[in-house]
């Protein structure tokens, strides 16, 4: 081999190398997860069609309030955003954590069945272990009562 070949070959290497370490690709770890940092209500829906119904903000960070006057067979559903947006695992839990207040409401997924008038405490958590979470106290007043207050 000429000298001439390997001086060009070394040069190549030399400059791809330099080239690949500005340019090149950033690392990125192969298992990166991407928590819920928040939860946000956006939207209540009903199976009565209420009207006007929204959701007031609680005197704590991540608290809410809901009034609604109560039905027969009332279906609630509260639907929500997360952000991020791409969270690696989007899922959400809805519980409720006092035994006293299940009897006001029953869950079914995501969807909350009034059973009687009172207030329940709505508690909203991501799965993903990063400690996202917001609470919604739910009152369901008599309709009568609930249509003076407006």
């Amino acid at each position: 081999m000429k000298k001439s070949s390997v001086i060009i070959v070394l040069i190549t290497f030399v400059l791809s190398v330099v080239l690949v370490g500005i340019f090149g690709m950033k690392m990125i770890s192969y298992n990166t997860r991407i928590y819920i940092k928040s939860i946000t209500p956006t939207e209540v829906t009903t199976s009565a069609n209420i009207s006007g119904v929204k959701l007031g903000s609680g005197q704590e960070e991540g608290a809410y309030i809901l009034v609604l006057p109560y039905f027969d067979d009332l279906i609630v559903r509260i639907d929500y955003e997360i952000d991020p947006a791409d969270a690696t695992e989007g899922a959400v839990e809805l519980t409720v954590p006092d035994t006293a207040d299940q009897e006001v409401v029953r869950l079914d997924g995501l969807n909350i069945h009034a059973q009687k008038t009172g207030s329940a405490r709505l508690h909203y958590r991501a799965k993903d272990g990063g400690g996202a979470e917001i609470d919604i106290t739910l009152y369901l007043l008599d309709p009568q009562e609930y249509y003076a207050l407006a």
